[in-house]
């Protein structure tokens, strides 16, 4: 990835995306490399406003939102990681919010890196054994090896999730 983070790692805030993260930190410590966070939100469609017909102001861009909750959970993660002693990567952790479908839009962050991570199933999905769509699409489309974490009990129990509300 020419100079820049050599993993990507998709969040959205989801169990399955928290062990993906796991696995990212874990994975760019054993390699000494960067890590790029990265959380797909749904753009604000300013096109319908200038067609209401009601004058109301235009929503808030929520990518400023998403790569704030994005920090949260790599702080979280990363601290829970050190109270273990889990290894957690020396390189930069870079985090992004990028407008579009999520498949299309760690596809495109993956451009050019080593190693794209994605959880199995993420906030949409329904219980299941089945991986979801998004990872799914990131093995189908994906231009770099994909990594799909499943979800794993042992792993919960090593790194346990933030009591905190």
């Amino acid at each position: 990835m020419s100079g820049g983070p050599a993993i990507v790692v998709g969040v959205d805030g989801s169990d399955g995306s928290r062990a993906a993260l796991h696995h990212a930190l874990a994975e760019a410590a054993r390699r000494h490399v960067g890590v790029r966070v990265v959380v797909a939100y749904v753009p604000t469609d300013y096109w319908a406003e200038l067609f209401a017909l009601e004058r109301r102001p235009a929503p808030p861009d929520p990518g400023p939102g998403a790569t704030a909750r994005a920090r949260g959970l790599v702080d979280e993660v990363v601290a829970a990681r050190r109270a273990v002693a889990a290894p957690v990567p020396e390189a930069a952790i870079e985090v992004v919010a990028v407008g579009g479908p999520p498949v299309d839009v760690l596809v495109d962050a993956a451009e050019g890196a080593d190693l794209l991570v994605v959880g199995h199933r993420g906030r949409g999905a329904a219980h299941g054994r089945l991986t979801g769509p998004v990872a799914i699409g990131c093995v189908l489309r994906g231009r770099c090896p994909v990594t799909v974490v499943p979800p794993d009990r042992a792993h919960r129990a090593a790194v346990p999730r933030s009591t905190s509300a």
